[in-house]
């Protein structure tokens, strides 16, 4: 009898080691996901960049030398100090801003992503580490991202790079094994999924601790904090509505503490993502904080299904071929349920690797 328990036990560990491998190394995952993510993080730094550039002096150039002491304890060593000195004169420090930009539209369009993507990630954090005290959890979560975004092929996708792979007698500069890039992509989907459970859950666990949030009235206070409401009257609207707060805040603290277990199924996934898109999209229109929400709508990016992508891809295209109805003709009727499941599956089966 132990026996047989010995090789029950080391037969479902060697079945999952084998399925641990085989998703690791057969193909690359979430390649739309992680295409939409890399378009919405680049779209993020740029927005934050043209937002501050009239202000760029006062906020990290050299208009900025009341925050010597607070950069005494700066932590940042090489390549960090190289990029952006705090004895950067302003005709070089504005170069410096327009070349950073540039990387940012560069990897927001995929040319040369494996080399924009890490000089893009020091050249952000080389800036930011120059007034700490304009930064907040987007920027931090943007210089994290782009770390595993530089071992991940986020260029496989809606990239220009893709067009250039595409290209008949094409040939990458340094040839390597399909293996390794493959687990290199896999590995760094782990790591974008594992921090993105950690802010999740870290940030659900805080606020359980706390009565406000336990009697639901959490959503109230920081929609009255004054310095993050644009607009005052529509912020009054929502937290003077106590069966939204209410709501709100209740699934807010649920959606996020149970973020990983919500994604292990279809349905529940399906409700976790609408409501964190919602609960950014909130934050961004009541707090002012676009650039933190549009960071975190794109990490979280990666947690639908390519075929999801697919799907939504295949409708766009049909919805652009379809010719006008003509004037005086009424249109026709839409296939029927099983003519669009066919059609379906013939779409599908054009499609590689699905």
């Amino acid at each position: 009898m132990i026996g047989d328990a010995i090789r029950f036990v080391t037969g479902a560990v060697g079945r999952t080691v084998d399925a641990g491998e085989q998703w690791l190394f057969d193909r690359k995952k979430a390649t739309y996901g992680l295409a939409a993510m890399r378009i919405l993080i680049g779209v993020a730094i740029l927005g934050s960049l043209t937002v501050n550039f009239a202000a760029r002096h006062y906020v990290w150039g050299p208009g900025s030398r009341w925050l010597t002491p607070w950069l005494t304890v700066d932590e940042y060593g090489f390549p960090f100090t190289w990029v952006f000195a705090q004895d950067d004169g302003t005709t070089e420090f504005t170069l410096k801003y327009l070349l950073l930009a540039a990387l940012a539209v560069a990897f927001t369009l995929g040319w040369r992503t494996r080399v924009v993507t890490p000089l893009l990630m020091i050249a952000i954090a080389s800036l930011m580490r120059l007034n700490p005290l304009a930064d907040d959890a987007g920027d931090n979560i943007v210089r994290i991202m782009l770390l595993f975004l530089c071992f991940a092929d986020t260029s496989m996708r809606w990239s220009l790079d893709a067009r250039r792979r595409a290209r008949p007698g094409y040939r990458p500069l340094v040839p390597l094994p399909p293996w390794v890039g493959t687990l290199f992509h896999n590995v760094a989907l782990m790591a974008v999924a594992t921090q993105v459970f950690m802010i999740y859950m870290t940030s659900g666990l805080s606020k359980v601790q706390g009565s406000m949030w336990q009697e639901g009235v959490g959503l109230y206070y920081p929609l009255r904090i004054g310095q993050y409401a644009p607009w005052p009257g529509l912020n009054e609207l929502v937290y003077t509505n106590g069966v939204f707060v209410t709501i709100g805040s209740y699934v807010t603290v649920f959606v996020q503490v149970l973020f990983p277990l919500l994604l292990l199924r279809r349905g529940t996934r399906v409700l976790a993502l609408l409501a964190i898109f919602a609960m950014h999209v909130g934050i961004a229109v009541t707090m002012a904080l676009p650039w933190f929400s549009l960071a975190m709508i794109a990490a979280d990016m990666v947690f639908v299904r390519d075929d999801t992508y697919r799907a939504v891809i295949r409708w766009a295209r049909r919805a652009r071929k379809r010719p006008p109805p003509e004037p005086g003709r009424e249109p026709e009727p839409e296939p029927g349920p099983a003519a669009a499941a066919g059609g379906q599956l013939d779409d599908a089966a054009k499609v590689p690797g699905t």
